[in-house]
């Protein structure tokens, strides 16, 4: 949503009576846009974000209501302080969509070391993705709240109780000024309420039926096998190594994979070498809990035929060592 206002300089004293959360992570906002705060990476990762936001309004959180989905209670902090790297998703609305259909989204990873947080995050909008934006901030170890921010935008939420619940998150946005505008107010401001979670790890094997509509006679079981690793790229992506098996019916074979994780959205591939060798393109999604994967669209395609299989897969419980009696 949009709020169409015109807004003097006054507004960045944040002399406005908000909340206390709320101005708190507008203090970090602002230190975020200081020059001369952040490393040289960020410099040049954020340089276009520079050129289109300044901060001027900061909305206090908003609790959501939905009809699709009920946020978890954010009762206490339980936040990895271990450093890991975590996936996350932040979307404008109610509920969390493979890919994300409203906008702005935010794809990335979080991580919390201590009290201080640190992301790298993708901006979703309707007209495409941004390059990944380093982000920082705090853990509060009392409260479980995350504060994070960068030019242009900020976010705040609380550790959820229960690991892969949806939360509210507190989006900030700024001013946005039309291409050459050079004057001192600030014409349109952002907000949206928004929601986030985090995606677990993708480490194990999946089976489930694949079906091919055109060729039903080569559906069956597939199987699918997936390893994250533990360190997002640079735009928070988390890189995958995948081994797919296609139904025996369908005589098609196993293959290797890559690509990456993305908030709930997986994408891998495998084009062989040779000449007439297959591509084999996939884009499926999994549930927050990573145990379960959908896939919308497997592909084989060579010259001449081409096959697509689009099916459910579950994560199998890991084999136990047999045991000598």
């Amino acid at each position: 949503m949009y709020l169409m206002q015109s807004v003097s300089p006054r507004m960045h004293s944040l002399s406005y009576n908000l909340h206390s959360r709320p101005a708190h992570l507008a203090k970090k906002l602002l230190e975020a846009s200081t020059p001369g705060q952040k490393s040289s990476s960020q410099i040049e990762r954020t340089r276009a974000m520079k050129r289109s936001f300044a901060l001027a309004l900061l909305l206090p959180a908003v609790a959501l209501i939905g009809c699709a989905v009920t946020p978890g209670s954010p009762t206490g902090p339980t936040g990895p302080t271990s450093g890991n790297w975590t996936n996350w998703q932040i979307q404008a609305g109610t509920a969390i969509t493979s890919p994300p259909n409203t906008y702005p989204s935010f794809l990335g990873a979080i991580q919390i070391q201590g009290t201080q947080a640190a992301g790298i995050f993708t901006t979703v909008n309707s007209t495409g993705s941004s390059a990944g934006l380093d982000y920082s901030g705090s853990y509060a170890t009392t409260t479980g709240d995350v504060t994070l921010s960068t030019d242009g935008y900020g976010f705040e939420y609380t550790q959820p109780a229960t690991p892969y619940t949806l939360v509210p998150v507190s989006v900030v946005g700024g001013c946005v000024y039309p291409p050459g505008y050079t004057g001192p107010e600030c014409n349109a401001i952002f907000s949206s309420p928004s929601v986030g979670i985090e995606i677990a790890p993708l480490n194990g094997t999946y089976t489930g039926t694949l079906t091919e509509s055109a060729v039903p006679s080569m559906s069956g079981t597939g199987t699918l096998t997936l390893t994250q690793s533990a360190t997002p790229n640079s735009s928070g992506a988390f890189p995958l190594t995948a081994s797919i098996a296609f139904p025996s019916a369908s005589a098609l074979g196993t293959f290797n994979l890559a690509g990456t994780v993305s908030g709930e959205s997986i994408a891998l591939n495998f084009c062989s070498a040779a000449v007439i060798g297959p591509c084999i393109p996939l884009t499926a999604s999994t549930n927050p809990a990573g145990t379960q994967i959908t896939i919308s669209n497997l592909g084989w395609n060579q010259t001449g035929p081409s096959y697509t299989f689009t099916g459910v897969l579950t994560l199998q419980p890991p084999l136990t060592p047999a045991t000598n009696r």
